[in-house]
């Protein structure tokens, strides 16, 4: 019997041990905190939509920057303005932005990434005011809309407000959309992952033009707007850092991209056995 009682009284007790430890272990978890990830300021380029709010961040972009998030222990503190004033803070202050064409000019104080996503750049017009576009000097003479701040490659940037006119506007397609609809400009830049000019059309009749009253909404309801075959440019969607700022973080940032370049060429690779 008393053999009986001290078997039973060291189970007991190791049993209350065992529950003591866990029950530590599980408040260290929660009071201590897993290792910090270290934040990083992302500039981003508002966009938004005819009521003025702001339109979400498209996914193609948040699903990459969780993937360099996730490799290299960093949480992105998004920092969204209007795209000329963030292209400004990331030229006089330092910080990562992401969303910037490389040209000479930038070439020469920032350290741009490898292109994260190429961005086609179409010409989109009334459909009765079409004009032939191969090449940049096809604009000769026109009023091209596009938006503030925003550069278009070395040759459009060369060239504009000496060949053909620029008319800058807020990144809202809608009101650039109604200066076309009105005639004050002969065509719009309109920026798409898209890489054929119907299926931008058609994205384009989905956008909402904003109307004053009854008559401007019969004119819209008559207008139809058209894509040029041709793109001005196909351009690379980057991350930039001044350089000398930290060099390290695009190289990390470069690695990732490479990693996710190459699981989904393979991915593609099997869609096409299939």
């Amino acid at each position: 019997m008393r053999k009986q009682i001290g078997v039973t009284k060291y189970w007991l007790s190791q049993t209350i041990g065992l529950l003591a430890l866990t029950l530590f272990v599980c408040c260290y978890l929660i009071v201590t905190p897993s290792f910090a990830q270290t934040k990083v300021p992302l500039l981003f380029g508002e966009n938004r939509n005819e009521k003025g709010e702001l339109n979400p961040i498209p996914e193609r972009f948040t699903s990459i920057f969780a993937a360099i998030e996730k490799d290299h222990n960093i949480q992105f503190s998004l920092q969204i303005y209007p795209w000329n004033r963030a292209v400004k803070i990331a030229s006089t202050e330092g910080g990562l932005i992401f969303g910037l064409s490389l040209t000479p000019e930038r070439a020469e104080i920032f350290r741009f990434s490898e292109p994260v996503v190429y961005q086609y750049l179409w010409l989109v017009t009334r459909a009765d005011q079409q004009f032939p576009f191969n090449t940049i000097e096809d604009l000769k003479g026109k009023t091209i809309g596009v938006v503030r701040g925003s550069k278009y490659g070395g040759e459009f940037d060369r060239l504009k407000n000496v060949l053909f006119k620029t008319d800058d506007d807020i990144d809202a397609y809608g009101p650039r959309l109604k200066k076309l609809q009105n005639r004050r400009i002969d065509a719009m830049i309109f920026a798409s992952p898209l890489t054929n000019h119907k299926e931008v059309e058609a994205l384009i009749k989905t956008i909402k033009i904003p109307q004053e009253n009854e008559t401007d909404l019969s004119a819209h309801q008559v207008t139809r707007f058209s894509v040029l075959p041709i793109p001005v440019l196909k351009d690379g969607i980057r991350f930039a850092l001044l350089k000398g700022k930290n060099d390290k973080l695009i190289s990390d940032i470069d690695r990732t991209l490479s990693k996710l370049s190459k699981l989904n060429a393979k991915q593609k690779g099997r869609k096409r056995d299939q």
